[in-house]
């Protein structure tokens, strides 16, 4: 059976509530920092740019010229401790098709990004192995010369329907966060049909 393309009305209700966000990234208080219907463009203070894709979740250059039709995020933390960061986001194109070759672009660009450096801060972030499984591209890029106890960040990217779940996850150690938040939001996806 092929599943119907999903719309732009059933995106917000694929995204993780903060109590399911708390369990995923094992910790309490998960609370909503920022709500978007527009990707952001944080180009400028990170490079190489080619490392933007792996820097952040949906960011507006990374799915210039895609096709994608419409994108909801939600980023969150766990409050004043500020020791877990989420941002995950649900980006819409009109069909699989479009979504897949949008994935497949991203298996062959994101191995390009060994290292990068946010311009603002000075911090530069290097990127570890690259896994494609079960269409989850997945990746962890840690911060250099972090305070005690470290700070990394998980990046996912899921390929469900006409759906590209994009996630990043922060946290001293965040293991494989960003893949257990996208492969949630993917069963969500999943169960639209």
């Amino acid at each position: 059976m092929i599943p119907r393309p999903l719309v732009e009305r059933e995106l917000p209700g694929l995204l993780l509530a903060p109590e399911e966000a708390s369990a995923v990234m094992g910790t309490t208080g998960m609370a909503v920092t920022l709500t978007e219907n527009a990707m952001e463009d944080n180009s400028a203070i990170m490079e190489p740019r080619e490392c933007l894709a792996i820097d952040a979740a949906a960011e507006a250059l990374v799915y210039e010229g895609s096709g994608y039709w419409a994108e909801r995020g939600v980023s969150m933390n766990n409050g004043d401790d500020f020791t877990r960061y989420l941002k995950q986001a649900v980006v819409l194109f009109p069909y699989r098709e479009k979504a897949a070759a949008f994935f497949e672009a991203s298996v062959g660009q994101w191995p390009a990004c060994r290292q990068y450096t946010h311009t603002q801060s000075g911090s530069v972030w290097d990127v570890q192995k690259i896994v494609n499984r079960d269409h989850i591209l997945s990746t962890t890029a840690m911060m250099q010369e972090a305070k005690a106890p470290g700070w990394g960040c998980g990046r996912a990217l899921a390929l469900r329907n006409n759906i590209i779940v994009d996630v990043n996850t922060c946290s001293a150690d965040p293991a494989d966060s960003a893949v257990r938040v996208a492969a949630q939001i993917g069963e969500n996806v999943l169960a639209q049909w």
